[in-house]
């Protein structure tokens, strides 16, 4: 079988929590040291300001902060700093061990403003919730693209009208670095198996998946989702490029 990308998550949530949320070396220990969770931290709350000044510029001063959703939140990386700005917040997220370490730091954070729900493809922790706000970073690329287009889909239905949204997707690799472990991980049954045997590791060590989406489809999506106007920001993580996605709704 196909490797599944929940049941990775799960692992890596477990194992390598804040790794999972930002892949650099600073954040590889199951534990961080105080000054490595502060830097993490504050690298959240770094990205969330621009993000929001990025609104501002493209949609104008007057938008609403009402309540905000972050998919694929993790450990809260990104939720905490909205949850400064926010009324209410919303961190949703495939991994119970994830949201039980996002607990705690919105507690030590002194943050009570957050809801942690566990995530479905149905999205029916929030079935009957809109949001005038929702950010999504670094998250679909783990997500295999026909799942996450109809994940995405779920998500636009949940957006206030007027609501503006950010949603981060990798379009393209440009430099592959191991292309043929790759393939055999994401799309050959065993594969993955193959692949840490010869690396010398355990035979069921998960594989971050690095997932691209087609952007016509993702325009798509938007469009029939009665989205009239979207801004881009195109990013490189090492040979990874992404592109930032900024939507509004129409009121």
């Amino acid at each position: 079988m196909l490797p599944d990308s929940n049941a990775d998550w799960q692992h890596i949530a477990r194992e390598r929590p804040y790794f999972g949320v930002l892949s650099e070396a600073a954040y590889a220990a199951q534990e961080l040291s105080d000054a490595q969770l502060a830097q993490f931290l504050d690298s959240g709350q770094r990205y969330v300001n621009m993000v929001l000044d990025q609104c501002t510029r493209f949609f104008g001063a007057h938008w609403q902060t009402g309540s905000a959703l972050d998919f694929g939140c993790g450990v809260g990386r990104l939720s905490l700093p909205l949850a400064r700005r926010f009324g209410q917040v919303t961190g949703l997220d495939v991994a119970p061990a994830m949201l039980s370490e996002a607990r705690r730091l919105a507690q030590l954070a002194n943050l009570h403003n957050v809801h942690w729900l566990l995530a479905d493809d149905p999205l029916s922790e929030i079935a009957s919730k809109q949001f005038d706000f929702m950010l999504s970073f670094i998250v679909f690329q783990h997500i295999p693209e026909a799942r996450g287009q109809r994940l995405l889909q779920q998500l636009l239905t949940h957006l206030a009208p007027g609501g503006m949204a950010v949603f981060h997707f990798k379009y393209a690799q440009v430099t592959p670095r191991h292309p043929w472990s790759t393939f055999l991980s994401h799309h050959v049954p065993g594969g993955r198996w193959l692949v840490n045997a010869l690396r010398g590791k355990p035979l069921q060590e998960p594989h971050m998946q690095m997932n691209a989406y087609n952007l016509n489809r993702l325009v798509q999506s938007f469009q029939e989702a009665g989205i009239q106007e979207i801004h881009t920001r195109l990013e490189d993580h090492g040979g990874h490029w992404g592109v930032e996605m900024y939507v509004r709704r129409g009121a």
